[in-house]
């Protein structure tokens, strides 16, 4: 029984050492870069229908390919 508090100590310290040597620094600007290419990569589904079909089909694309389909069309 008097090994348990000097264990638990042990396990507390060992646990909260890692994470308390992190750096936050570095990473604050590579999550602005990963929102940004999220909003660029985004994936907008729509419902397109086919000429002589009540049948939608659900279809994904970035905003830039929905233009250049929207372009041709």
């Amino acid at each position: 029984m008097r090994f348990i508090a000097p264990a638990l100590i042990l396990l507390a310290v060992s646990v909260s050492t890692p994470v308390a040597a992190g750096d936050p620094q570095p990473a604050a600007p590579q999550a602005e870069e990963r929102k940004e290419e999220a909003k660029k990569e985004k994936k907008i589904c729509r419902r397109i229908t086919s000429m002589g079909s009540r049948r939608s089909e659900r279809v994904c694309m970035t905003r830039e390919q929905w233009e250049e389909y929207n372009n041709g069309n």
